[in-house]
């Protein structure tokens, strides 16, 4: 069973650990070894956890920590399935409230970013819905690759 709960304060740790391991399982993939290196030399998962703890939301999965998403406002800032669970319905339950979330707070719409290049996440949020709006450079910290932008329309609560 999938529980969601509010991240606990001193738990940047746990949330910098699911973002690092998940990033590893997946961008390991598509990214070329000097690109992925760059994310990790950057400290990506723990800039993102220190700078955000308090603000993701956290999926367990009978008990274990299982993955974590940030939702700002109408924009999915991240999404991340430890790699135990990924295909076990973590990334979707977590999706599935990020859309619940944001109808209530009145967004007609929901958006995030994903990697041209990272197939296996663009094929999961077109499969719940979220269509390619536009690519562009991913400047911020890795520059030279391209990055979609998705969105979906949401239902009215």
């Amino acid at each position: 069973m999938i529980v969601l709960r509010p991240s606990l304060d001193g738990e940047e740790p746990l949330i910098e650990d699911i973002i690092r391991r998940s990033m590893l399982a997946s961008y390991a993939h598509f990214l070329p070894a000097d690109r992925f290196q760059r994310i990790l030399d950057l400290d990506r998962p723990g800039t993102v956890a220190r700078e955000n703890g308090p603000n993701f939301l956290i999926a367990e999965v009978d008990g274990t920590p299982a993955g974590v998403m940030l939702l700002k406002g109408d924009y999915v800032d991240h999404l991340w399935a430890a790699p135990d669970f990924m295909g076990c319905g973590v990334g979707t339950a977590l999706l599935a409230h990020a859309e619940e979330l944001a109808a209530k707070a009145g967004h007609e719409r929901l958006v995030l970013d994903c990697f041209e290049k990272n197939v296996n996440a663009l094929a999961f949020y077109r499969a719940r819905g979220f269509v390619v709006e536009r690519t562009y450079d991913s400047t911020t910290y890795l520059a030279g690759e391209m990055t979609c932008r998705l969105g979906k329309d949401l239902a009215r609560p």
